[in-house]
């Protein structure tokens, strides 16, 4: 149940295991359940409230359905909701994985919310979980559930020869219809009933009221508040303030899936943007080359789709474009190192790929140390964290070894369009438009690829290079490692100020190594450049998101 992560349905963080007791650590809902609620306001139900409940549960199950979780005890008790009027499905409890054929087998039940297939221990499908939701939304409906009895024998024939009265006579505004949808959800043969709760979903709201207001009035009815601002008592009170939303709570599956596919396509967008216009093959006029475009255009639709796609083939285009340029090491080095990370890391899942691709997006302004960070933040595995970290760290030295010479910063505004800078100092005076700035990133006529690997030469035989790359990984692995051991909030924190150190101690251990005998402080940029991603992890993590996304 830990897999899922949607609004309707009460959210898993954890289980462990202490001694002899197994318990699980699960979001806390503040309001009450339905059962509760259907017996302290059965006259308040109007439709608008039972479209709401009907259609959160109905998602919540299709949530399940689409994993192959069977609920298998769907009643008003299992369902939760806030002071927010949010609805919210809980206690898998008697949940069971569907096999390949899609059936599965249930332990148990609950009279009154099962179906004869369901009592007679039979291979379970979706449609009893449909037959739960219809008993349930039935008894909203009429106000009574009539499959209630002692046992299960008589529990099956109630289902068999009850005599149901007919939703739409209680109630002024129903059409007939939602009977006849109601009998198909309720048959007891589950051969004759929707397929799915999708189907028993499109054809039951369109009889039902608003979702938005039910959710409105059920936030009102929650909070203990009557009317027009009127409390239980009718002494006119004012309706006390709705509990504040974490900020985390509206990072919905939807928000965070949108929000990691915008970084990527603007990383792959920029990785891939200077792989391809420093490309030999396409020559001084790039810009107005329609293969250039359609080709980045492509690593920018991976990316949207698939963030780790897209990553795979944004660093990967460019090792190619450093090698053809005549950069061989950084090039090679980055291209295979791609490849392994991504098969051993990154392969089927965003996490890795979004903390890698905001590395170059970050570095570009002088922070890439926010890839590490971000790993650690997000990546439950500490393997996967330390590697992704690593993978930065090799992306870092390749973008410095372009006129840099660090791996915190390659200044994308200088030294984005490589080649070209390299061809005018081999062209002659006339071709340079900014001596000063093509002085500082070319020293010589060498050609890109020479000068490249002589500054990646320089860098690696550097102790301090090494001192800033362990640190990066070495604050991956203990942020990941520290937020899998707590799990919560305060401890996310706490690893992100243990990272924001590791890295601070990186970068002083670097200007350390450059001068052994007289040291002196690293650099203001390099401070600067450790100890803002860091904050920005603890600022994350402070209002919960490194949390929300790991779930």
């Amino acid at each position: 149940i830990a897999q899922f992560s949607d609004a309707n349905i009460v959210t898993v963080y954890n289980f462990e295991v202490k001694d002899s007791t197994a318990y699980l650590i699960m979001e806390y809902v503040e309001g009450t359940t339905l059962e509760r609620f259907l017996r302290e306001h059965d006259g308040d139900l109007t439709l608008d409230v039972v479209a709401h409940v009907f259609s959160s549960i109905a998602h919540a199950l299709e949530v399940a359905h689409s994993h192959n979780v069977l609920h298998l005890d769907i009643k008003p008790a299992n369902v939760l909701i806030n002071r927010q009027g949010e609805v919210k499905v809980t206690d898998f409890g008697l949940a069971t994985l569907a096999d390949a054929n899609g059936t599965g087998r249930a332990g148990g039940g609950t009279i009154g919310y099962m179906p004869p297939e369901q009592m007679r221990s039979e291979a379970l499908d979706v449609r009893c979980d449909e037959w739960a939701l219809a008993s349930l939304t039935y008894e909203m409906l009429v106000g009574d559930n009539p499959f209630f009895a002692r046992d299960l024998p008589r529990a099956a024939a109630a289902i068999e020869n009850a005599e149901l009265v007919l939703p739409s006579l209680c109630w002024d505004d129903v059409e007939e219809g939602i009977d006849d949808v109601m009998f198909y959800a309720l048959d007891p043969d589950p051969a004759e009933r929707y397929a799915t709760v999708r189907e028993f979903d499109e054809e039951l709201m369109p009889y039902l009221g608003d979702v938005k207001a039910g959710k409105a009035e059920l936030s009102r009815l929650v909070n203990g508040v009557d009317g027009e601002g009127e409390d239980e008592d009718g002494e006119g009170e004012p309706a006390p303030a709705a509990p504040r939303v974490p900020f985390a709570e509206h990072l919905t599956p939807r928000v965070m899936a949108v929000v990691a596919r915008v970084v990527s396509v603007a990383a792959a967008a920029l990785v891939g943007a200077v792989a391809l216009v420093n490309f030999p093959a396409f020559g001084p006029g790039v810009f107005s080359n329609p293969v250039f475009w359609g080709l980045l255009a492509a690593v920018c639709v991976l990316a949207a789709i698939k963030p780790h796609v897209g990553a795979l083939a944004s660093f990967a285009i460019l090792g190619v474009s450093l090698t053809a340029n005549g950069a061989y090491a950084p090039g090679i080095l980055l291209f295979l190192g791609t490849v392994i990370w991504w098969w051993f890391a990154a392969r089927g899942s965003d996490a890795p790929a979004v903390a890698a691709l905001l590395g170059p997006l970050s570095g570009a302004v002088g922070f890439a140390p926010l890839s590490p960070v971000v790993a650690g933040s997000l990546i439950v595995s500490v393997a996967r964290a330390a590697a992704t970290a690593a993978f930065a760290g090799l992306c870092a030295l390749a973008l410095g070894s372009l006129g840099t010479s660090g791996m915190i910063d390659w200044n994308a505004p200088m030294y984005w369009d490589y080649a070209t800078m390299s061809g005018a100092v081999s062209a002659g005076s006339n071709a340079v438009a900014d001596p000063d700035a093509v002085a500082s990133a070319v020293l010589s006529s060498t050609g890109i690829g020479a000068q490249t690997q002589t500054r990646l030469g320089g860098m690696l035989l550097k102790p301090g290079t090494w001192c800033v790359f362990a640190s990066w990984v070495i604050a991956a692995a203990a942020m990941s490692a520290l937020s899998r051991w707590g799990m919560s909030r305060k401890v996310d924190v706490a690893a992100a100020l243990v990272g924001t150190v590791v890295l601070v101690l990186g970068v002083c251990a670097a200007a350390w190594a450059a001068n052994p005998a007289s040291w002196t402080p690293p650099s203001t940029m390099a401070l600067i450049g450790s100890i803002v991603p860091g904050l920005a992890g603890v600022v994350l993590a402070a209002v919960g998101i490194p949390d929300k996304i790991r779930q």
